[in-house]
């Protein structure tokens, strides 16, 4: 790839990251609360007060305030605007290692799910069971896209199925045959089984135990770590261009 293509790319690819990631802070705040994403237009958790397009710029809006309210003042969670970036990011890191291809738009809008279930968790301890299905769904979609087949995606779905149900079975909690009340870690597994080869998934599965030696004082610390071990995978496995 040429360096005027490459730059070109980077900065074309991180202003797309930046903006998706400012769109996903809308449903990072407004699933928790229970509010529909699109019947009400953005606005201020405090004051209520409507946001204007100059509100809306991406990192740019909040560090122009200096993180508050520009009409009532109030502090304004550095955490949506750190989102932004790290999406960013990851948008570029993608194009870099897969180009303009299928394998960016997935991973990256992909890696954009696992990152609004980590932050969801951060802000408000709320477990979106939407965003899970659609990572799960577009993990689902890349593994038929590039292993030729949907049975690699299923097969590490059921495994994710069975070590999570394995763990939730002896963790002394009820059993409940609904899916809705399935453990987060159990959906987060079969989440890097849709996404993940066998040998990678595993060392999903490992990092996440060793999490739980550290979980005193910290009540999500395995699912961010299988949320942050997935994402790296997923960046990982990547097909260079």
């Amino acid at each position: 790839m040429e360096f005027a293509h490459l730059l070109q790319g980077i900065i074309l690819s991180g202003f797309f990251g930046l903006a998706i990631g400012n769109f996903a802070t809308n449903p990072i705040y407004r699933l928790p609360r229970r509010e529909s994403l699109f019947l009400r237009d953005p606005y201020c958790g405090d004051c209520n007060a409507k946001l204007l397009p100059k509100d809306l710029f991406p990192v740019l809006s909040w560090l122009s305030t200096r993180g508050k309210c520009r009409y009532c003042g109030a502090s304004v969670p550095g955490s949506y605007t750190a989102t932004e970036a790290l999406i960013g990011l990851l948008f570029v890191i993608c194009f870099v290692k897969s180009g303009w291809s299928e394998a960016f738009v997935l991973v990256s809008f992909g890696t954009t799910a696992f990152v609004m279930l980590a932050m969801m968790l951060y802000i408000d301890n709320f477990f979106s069971g939407k965003t899970v299905v659609a990572a799960i769904v577009m993990g689902v979609v890349y593994r038929t896209l590039f292993d030729h087949t949907i049975y690699d995606a299923g097969g590490g779905m059921f495994a994710g199925l069975l070590i999570g149900g394995f763990v939730w079975r002896y963790s002394g909690r009820e059993l409940i045959r609904d899916i809705a009340a399935f453990p987060p870690y159990l959906c987060l597994l079969v989440a890097a089984g849709a996404w993940l080869p066998l040998m990678p998934f595993f060392g999903v599965c490992v990092a996440g135990a060793l999490a739980t030696l550290f979980r005193k004082g910290r009540p999500w610390i395995v699912e961010w770590t299988l949320i942050t071990a997935t994402v790296a995978e997923m960046l990982i496995l990547m097909p260079s261009s």
